[in-house]
């Protein structure tokens, strides 16, 4: 089966009131078996999905910890995984970006894997979010050597300890770790 591809959309009403809905072509929705259940199928997930971020992610950025951005990147995880064999957003990322409260475009991805590489046992409030983001950019790499796992256990141990080092040190770390091990090769 093909994936449909529907495209989650803000209307205007000529008052001015806003609402966010999804959208089908009309050929693909001719092309589409049981096509209107499915669609209510899919609004629903979405709908329950931007709530549930509203009840996790504070409005205000300041209060937001790494738990919260851990949170909300588990959400939208599973949720990518709960629809991926049936639907295509094809405005995934300008949907996301309006609809829940991340700051641009390039974190989206970041959080969403922050989500996939992490569990909740991996997360700890006073290590930074920039902390989490340099090992969040080298999550990939550092999986691939079977090296994640300890490198999060150790920066949950720095940060215990009150060793973790600045952000931008801690990516230089994470950097020669990743080169002696490709260079091993």
């Amino acid at each position: 089966m093909n994936k449909i591809p529907i495209k989650i959309v803000e209307l205007s009403s000529p008052s001015g009131q806003t609402a966010i809905d999804v959208m089908i072509d009309v050929y693909d929705y001719a092309a589409i078996d049981k096509a209107q259940k499915k669609i209510k199928k899919f609004k629903k997930k979405y709908f329950d999905l931007i709530k549930k971020s509203e009840e996790i992610f504070p409005k205000e950025k300041s209060k937001r910890k790494p738990s919260h951005f851990w949170q909300m990147g588990k959400l939208l995880y599973d949720f990518n995984k709960s629809i991926e064999n049936e639907f295509e957003i094809t405005n995934y990322q300008q949907a996301v970006i309006r609809d829940f409260p991340l700051y641009n475009r390039s974190v989206v991805g970041h959080v969403i894997q922050f989500g996939e590489f992490f569990n909740k046992k991996d997360i700890v409030d006073t290590i930074s979010m920039s902390h989490y983001m340099e090992l969040i950019w080298k999550s990939s790499l550092l999986q691939k050597m079977k090296k994640l796992e300890g490198e999060k256990k150790r920066l949950i141990k720095r940060a215990n300890e009150k060793t973790l080092p600045p952000h931008k040190e801690y990516r230089e770390e994470l950097n020669e770790l990743v080169e002696s091990k490709s260079g091993d090769k």
